[in-house]
């Protein structure tokens, strides 16, 4: 872990350790590891025309088939991603403290695939998909032609991912939103704290009496209002903090 003290970091794995409720929102920083790009950085997915045009829901209109073919392409390439030692951290949290909530703003499932329980994707999962015609989820398609409603003038099955200009899953987000609200513990991890509405659920946790604290490699918005900020990557710094929280519990 680089530039954290050790009395930050073991004063963050008691706060862990004592608390009855945690949230982690987990950006794109947790999944760096293990091969998925972030997306503001040098070399990041935002700086790639093609991520920018499209990320926008717009572009399903405007070229299904281009649209189509970059996802296919992108699920691809995270089906040969594999959970770092970030995810298993964090499933295995949540496995040993059941009352801890895990928002990701991730889609690419690794936090699932890493065993995690529920997790609250809030910009959907890109191993998903549906119809926009019938509304099917996951249905059976040929070329994104969805063979449920069988509507052959167009493609119809998408990702089920949030894109630009789409509101989040409302049902999604109320559930992030409250567990904020209860949480005593609120872990910010790999995001750069700037996309909205993800980026409010700390402000609740913190206004209801919750520590929150920046786990990141960079500098990121949260820094000047978190209780703790500790600086590495996730799949250095979760591991040991979830050890040593450990040993509280079993103390």
């Amino acid at each position: 872990m680089n530039r954290t003290t050790v009395s930050t970091f073991d004063q963050v794995a008691n706060w862990l350790g004592v608390a009855r409720r945690t949230v982690v929102l987990s950006g794109a920083g947790l999944s760096k590891a293990s091969g998925i790009p972030t997306y503001r950085d040098a070399g990041g997915l935002w700086t790639e025309g093609n991520q920018l045009r499209f990320s926008d829901a717009a572009a399903y209109e405007s070229d299904p088939e281009g649209f189509l073919a970059f996802w296919d392409a992108r699920r691809t390439e995270l089906m040969r991603a594999q959970p770092n030692a970030a995810h298993r951290a964090l499933a295995d949290l949540q496995s040993r403290r059941p009352a801890t909530t895990l928002v990701t703003q991730n889609v690419d499932g690794l936090l699932t695939r890493a065993g995690a329980g529920t997790v609250l994707e809030l910009h959907g999962a890109l191993d998903r998909s549906f119809c926009t015609h019938c509304g099917a989820p996951d249905p059976a398609q040929e070329r994104g032609h969805c063979l449920v409603c069988h509507l052959t003038t167009r493609p119809t099955v998408r990702p089920a991912v949030v894109m630009f200009g789409e509101s989040l899953d409302s049902k999604i987000l109320a559930q992030a939103q409250w567990a904020s609200r209860q949480a005593d513990l609120f872990l910010s991890v790999g995001t750069t704290a700037l996309v909205h509405p993800a980026a409010g659920l700390a402000e609740r946790a913190q206004a209801r009496g919750a520590k929150l604290v920046v786990v990141n490699v960079e500098e990121t918005v949260e820094d000047g209002r978190a209780d703790a900020v500790l600086r590495g990557g996730a799949e250095v710094v979760l591991p040991a903090l979830v050890e040593a929280a450990a040993r509280r519990w079993v103390s």
